[in-house]
């Protein structure tokens, strides 16, 4: 053994610091953190200063956004999906001609887009945009319609044209008569043709983007409230209210949608159906864009219903919600304040995951003839039906299906962004 004074004298720890703060003496240093080990984005530098070491803390919001940034093809994705959000809520304002302007117009009928000239045909030097009239002949052989210009008067297109025939509403709120761009009777500019009754398809294809697009949000909406709220219940209380709940799931799994609405719409739109007589339930436009959001989102809300309870059901047992528990947090604070915001990474990205098949399921209906009526509203899949009309020959008018081009940048653009998201906030993806 070792005597104690065999030790050296050492004062007691933190004597000598205790003692040099009191009469102003130096103070132990603090460890410095050599800067090859530090990370290289703590470390920043000031001029006429050495490097400066931070540690800045960032919320998972920005660590989010800065991954989903290195995304490129969701940035685009989202980028194309603002535009085409921007054109439908100002539809009005961007197409030439209302949306039933020409209700039946057969002098225009499947005309052909319309040829825009930029140059002079005198001098070929660039000149102010002008289109020619179109005058209908018939080939002597085929019998098909034939469209010639007439050269002989030249129509420049105006910009920002005043249409009091024509008012729309932005957002339901906003009534104006202005719009981009026209030109003066009798010339008109069909820039991606007509169809078969002579309705511009570029003014038709803009309003039908606030049918097809708004229904996809709508129903996900719908759909994402009602998954939530049964799922997460479901989770959080088990036993008896967890088997009714998953049980419902199951029944609403079982019915149809298309079935569904098929019923709905024969029933409601029949005006000779006693049912319809006698409750004054003959369909308009809106009713029906409004019955297939809520047939959607009925539909759809069982998957996600089943999701959320199995997170919820692992994520009651974390120390978390023990704690919060014990802190005396009701069972509702619990479930709305601390469980179900835990599934918001999930949530997000399945919800931008979803909106593409209620568009396209929406697309489907209106091609069946389900959705909206055409006669004073319009849907790329009513668009899309008339490429398919009796008696027509695509092959004749091929502009009849530019309609499915936005739904093909729709649908691909929102599973881009939804990649995106994904991607951003799974850890394990991070660089």
């Amino acid at each position: 053994m070792t005597d104690k004074g065999d030790l050296p004298d050492t004062p007691a720890a933190g004597a000598d610091s205790d003692a040099d703060a009191a009469i102003g003496g130096p103070t132990a240093a603090a460890p410095q953190v050599p800067l090859e080990h530090a990370p290289a984005d703590s470390v920043e530098f000031e001029r006429g200063a050495g490097p400066l070491l931070t540690q800045e803390g960032k919320s998972q919001g920005r660590i989010v956004w800065e991954q989903f940034r290195r995304h490129k093809a969701a940035l685009i994705g989202g980028w194309i999906l603002v535009f085409m959000y921007l054109s439908a809520i100002f539809a009005g304002f961007l197409a030439p001609y209302g949306l039933n302007e020409y209700r039946r117009s057969p002098s225009a009928a499947f005309r052909p887009p319309t040829q825009v000239h930029w140059t002079d045909p005198d001098t070929g030097r660039l000149t102010r945009p002008f289109v020619y009239d179109v005058v209908e002949t018939r080939d002597p052989v085929t019998r098909q319609r034939v469209y010639e210009e007439s050269t002989d008067v030249r129509y420049p297109i105006k910009f920002f044209v005043h249409r009091p025939s024509q008012p729309y509403k932005i957002l339901g709120l906003f009534k104006s008569d202005l719009h981009l761009f026209g030109v003066d009777d009798p010339a008109r500019v069909f820039l991606w043709g007509t169809n078969n009754l002579g309705k511009d398809l570029f003014s038709r294809v803009l309003y039908g983007g606030q049918v097809s697009l708004t229904i996809g949000i709508l129903a996900v909406w719908v759909a994402f409230f009602l998954g939530l709220l049964l799922g997460g219940i479901a989770g959080y209380y088990g036993g008896l209210v967890d088997d009714i709940i998953m049980r419902l799931v199951e029944v609403f799994a079982a019915i149809p949608g298309l079935f569904l609405l098929i019923v709905l719409a024969s029933l409601l739109r029949d005006p000779n159906n006693p049912l319809a007589k006698a409750f004054g339930l003959q369909m308009t436009s809106a009713q029906t864009f409004l019955l297939t959001v809520i047939v959607l989102g009925f539909v759809g809300w069982g998957g996600l219903a089943r999701v959320i309870r199995s997170l919820i059901l692992s994520a009651r047992e974390l120390d978390y919600a023990a704690a919060a528990k014990a802190l005396g947090a009701g069972e509702t604070r619990i479930l709305w304040r601390h469980l179900l915001p835990s599934t918001a990474s999930y949530v997000i990205v399945d919800l931008t995951l979803s909106i593409p098949g209620f568009i396209l399921a929406e697309t489907g209906l209106s091609f069946l003839g389900l959705g909206p009526s055409e006669l004073d509203t319009a849907s790329w899949g009513l668009l899309l039906r008339d490429a398919t009309a009796r008696g027509i020959s695509i092959q004749f008018v091929p502009w009849l299906l530019i309609p499915g081009i936005p739904i093909l940048f729709a649908v691909l653009c929102w599973n881009l962004l939804g990649d995106g998201l994904r991607d951003a906030f799974d850890p394990k993806k991070r660089r």
